[in-house]
């Protein structure tokens, strides 16, 4: 299998689609997995306007998209989306990052990680995500790659019964 980290492109939709179904899907076995989920999986309507309104970002460079491709597949996306393009904010770009289950610990999440750092700098000065912050392993991966935690937001998850914290890290990349 060869793994080609480039850049997202509009017939990326239906390989962003299944990865948001896998990851709803996910999230029911394992509860602290990704980030906030809404109650209802969204729609293909609702996710083709997101994504489109991701790639017209991309085009206006407020954003960043970046997919794994596995022979065709995708295993894994990220992007970095301006925080409120034309504010006082514009400068920080929000990051996120997912890589379907079967082809984690491939070494993709640090492939995709490395290749958004490199692709924002000039674009964007700070990086910020959010992670759970049960999630260890993201939290070594991004801490590696100099991300530091500013907060927690403690219970800021309810999923089902259940609260999860939510940590807040960033990136400095001047």
């Amino acid at each position: 299998m060869s793994i080609k980290i480039r850049e997202g492109r509009t017939e990326d939709f239906q390989g962003a689609l299944m990865l948001n179904r896998n990851m709803y899907r996910e999230a029911r076995s394992t509860p602290d997995f990704g980030d906030f989920l809404f109650f209802n999986l969204p729609s293909k309507a609702r996710m083709r306007k997101w994504f489109s309104g991701l790639i017209k970002d991309v085009k206006k460079n407020d954003a960043i998209y970046l997919v794994a491709d596995a022979d065709g597949s995708i295993a894994g996306q990220c992007f970095v989306r301006r925080d409120t393009p034309g504010s006082e904010l514009s400068h920080v770009g929000v990051f996120s990052i997912l890589v379907d289950k079967k082809y984690r610990n491939k070494g993709i999440g640090s492939r995709l990680l490395d290749s958004a750092i490199k692709a924002s700098k000039g674009q964007f000065e700070i990086l910020h995500l959010r992670v759970f912050s049960s999630n260890s392993i993201a939290k070594k991966l991004y801490k590696s790659r100099g991300f530091r935690t500013f907060g927690v937001g403690p219970r800021f998850i309810k999923r089902g019964k259940r609260y999860f914290n939510r940590e807040y890290m960033y990136l400095r990349l001047k």
